[in-house]
């Protein structure tokens, strides 16, 4: 009879050691599937913007790229023409063409134009005679939009042989899209700023690097 008693005892230990193994493994296995559900949770909070930007960028295409093949061509021939005449002469310009970002509340002042982008009128607005020589020039939608129109210069540190409008062209491209031409008065050299930075360029290369930059 002992030796029953002693069986049932240890069935029922067996079964209670038996059972808190499963509950145990069950808690296990459920701690990790939390686990795993927050791990990813974060990663997709810190991976999403990137992703979403991706699609972003991938899915948007500059207004460069949204003109006809025919506007494209003209658009870079007129501005070649332009920064020819000026950069020979030695007449200083900056010339934003506007991307996907609206650039109405980073400027001041600015007369209105709204014309067909043509080079003979880009040269006339930067004639030293004319009231609007002074400050940029604006193209939006392939159109000459703003005219004498100002940004606020760029803080950081630039060499000395950059100008107003050189700090001006650096100011605006670090704040949105845009891309900027710039000729210098004193020396003719043409400039382009974007995203932060501004590079010479050489006349010859001048359409190859604007579509460049355009298309960025």
């Amino acid at each position: 009879m002992l030796v029953n008693v002693l069986k049932d005892v240890s069935s029922t230990v067996t079964t209670a050691s038996v059972s808190t193994g499963k509950m145990l493994e069950t808690t296990q296995l459920i701690l990790l599937i939390i686990i795993t559900a927050l791990v990813s949770f974060v990663l997709i909070l810190v991976g999403l913007p990137k992703l979403l930007e991706l699609i972003k960028s991938k899915m948007m295409k500059s207004k460069y790229d949204k003109l006809g093949r025919s506007t494209q061509v003209r658009l870079i021939n007129q501005l070649r023409e332009t920064v020819a005449f000026l950069s020979k002469n030695k007449v200083g310009a900056i010339v934003t063409i506007e991307n996907s970002d609206n650039i109405d509340n980073l400027r001041t002042d600015g007369v209105i134009i709204n014309a067909n982008i043509s080079s003979s009128l880009l040269i006339s607005i930067f004639n030293k005679e004319s009231p609007l020589h002074d400050g940029a020039v604006v193209i939006r939608n392939n159109k000459i939009y703003y005219a004498s129109t100002f940004y606020k210069i760029t803080r950081k540190s630039m060499d000395n042989k950059y100008g107003s409008r050189h700090r001006a062209a650096m100011g605006i491209s670090e704040i949105c899209d845009a891309t900027t031409i710039v000729v210098s008065e004193e020396t003719g050299t043409i400039s382009i700023a974007k995203n932060g930075n501004i590079v010479p360029i050489k006349l010859e290369e001048f359409q190859e690097q604007l579509i460049k930059y355009l298309k960025d």
